[in-house]
């Protein structure tokens, strides 16, 4: 069972008042340690801004592939209503004069008879046979069960559920509901509607889809594939789908509309651009953060670990200071691109460029590495501070535990024993008392 203090039992003096003041003066090291462990605590966390600046621009610079922005082409279209074109870096750089003479289209087949409302049903059960023709020489065979009682558009469903070749849709004519059959991606087919052939056929359709003088299917819309001509060339070029892939060598054209258009494929050096703003904005905002932390009165004002990072980078940025690629500013340490050099340098010399870009990440890649592992270190250091100051403020918690206890106990004591002294003095003075009025009777 624990102890059990009764504090002002006497009333002669303030128990509460005395061990709070006492308790003040003991927690005075309790908050100098507090103090100090705020203090390193921002330190750290400054420290731990500064190694993810720095980390992010290693980063940056681990994912740099120079040779590939340097061998990017682009290709560009004269009339980008009639087509577009990509390219790869193995495209070569070239000017293609294109003339579209016809566009892909899918074939459209409807059934040549109909219901006259959605809600009438097959009167029979049966199956029907789908054929999709790939080109003039292969083709792949579906079977759809139909029943008595089914509406045109169950069957619909049904068609679509089985095969992904052939999208079924119901077609108004404006008097009766038919049954409407249609490539669903001119791309897997090859062949193209001809006169009593087509790349859309059915056999055993209900009774109620077809007229038997007429035949299953009547064409809406042939298939037809895309077809460009190059140069002055009568040859025709031609395609299932509006692409045409590898017309030349990593040349990709999507037709829009009959006509004709230009291509021209060169160097894309657009890519340089956006790596030197990248760049930019990774440079400026660790120097930026770096002025924070050693400006003067800042927490690490005078801190060499920090300061000749900075330094560094200056030293780093002398191949594009030399080759007026940037603009380095005394005030602050940030620096901006000049375009115009830029410009300049993409078109007469990229191979400099190219230099310069792997200078720059070589010279870099190192250092970052060092500084990062620099800041890391430092950082780990604070942290191992704040946990030695963490176990000194348990102890110290826990001895002013202890401490206030062993003075509750003690003032504790001291009025106990004050009271008790107290009662004896009361009795000292009422055995006085009676022995006075008992030693006054008898000399009466």
């Amino acid at each position: 069972m624990a102890d059990l203090y009764i504090s002002g039992l006497t009333g002669a003096f303030d128990t509460e008042t005395m061990i709070s003041n006492l308790l003040k003066i003991k927690q005075q090291p309790l908050n100098n340690l507090a103090q100090q462990r705020a203090l390193i605590q921002t330190k750290v966390s400054s420290l731990s801004n500064l190694y993810g600046a720095l980390n992010g621009m290693q980063s940056f610079f681990s994912s740099l592939d120079i040779g590939k922005i340097f061998s990017t082409k682009k290709a560009n279209s004269s009339n980008t209503n009639v087509l577009t074109a990509t390219s790869t870096k193995d495209t070569p750089n070239l000017t293609m004069s294109l003339n579209v003479t016809k566009l892909a289209q899918t074939e459209m087949r409807a059934s040549t008879k109909g219901v006259l409302s959605l809600t009438d049903t097959f009167s029979s059960s049966g199956m029907m046979t789908l054929k999709y023709w790939k080109d003039n020489s292969n083709f792949t065979t579906y079977t759809i069960n139909y029943s008595a009682g089914q509406t045109l558009q169950e069957l619909v469903s049904s068609i679509n559920s089985a095969q992904n070749d052939i999208k079924a849709s119901v077609y108004y004519t404006g008097s009766e509901y038919r049954l409407l059959l249609t490539e669903a991606d001119a791309s897997k087919s090859k062949k193209e509607t001809e006169e009593n052939n087509s790349v859309i056929e059915a056999e055993g359709l209900p009774s109620e889809l077809y007229n038997s003088e007429v035949g299953m299917l009547e064409t809406l819309q042939n298939a037809q594939n895309a077809s460009i001509r190059v140069g002055n060339s009568n040859t025709e070029i031609t395609s299932a789908s509006n692409t045409f892939s590898n017309l030349v060598t990593g040349l990709e054209i999507t037709i829009k509309s009959t006509g004709s258009a230009t291509v021209t494929i060169s160097e894309d050096y657009s890519q340089v651009d956006s790596t030197l703003n990248s760049f930019v904005s990774q440079y400026n905002g660790v120097v930026s953060l770096i002025n924070q932390l050693t400006g003067k009165g800042a927490q690490f004002q005078g801190d060499s670990t920090i300061t000749t990072i900075k330094a560094g980078f200056v030293r780093m940025l002398n191949p594009l200071i030399n080759a007026g690629l940037i603009n380095y500013s005394d005030k602050d340490g940030t620096i901006s691109i000049n375009s115009e050099t830029l410009s300049s340098l993409k078109t007469s010399n990229p191979e400099k460029l190219s230099n310069i870009l792997t200078t720059l990440k070589d010279s870099f890649s190192s250092q970052l590495n060092a500084w990062t592992g620099a800041i890391n270190t430092y950082k780990n250091i604070g942290e191992g501070q704040i946990n030695s100051i963490n176990q000194k403020i348990s102890n110290l918690q826990e001895y002013l535990v202890k401490y206030e206890e062993r003075l509750r106990k003690e003032y504790a004591q001291l009025e106990a024993f004050i009271n008790q002294m107290n009662q004896i003095s009361s009795r000292l003075q009422d055995f006085m008392t009676t022995l006075s009025e008992m030693t006054g009777g008898n000399k009466k």
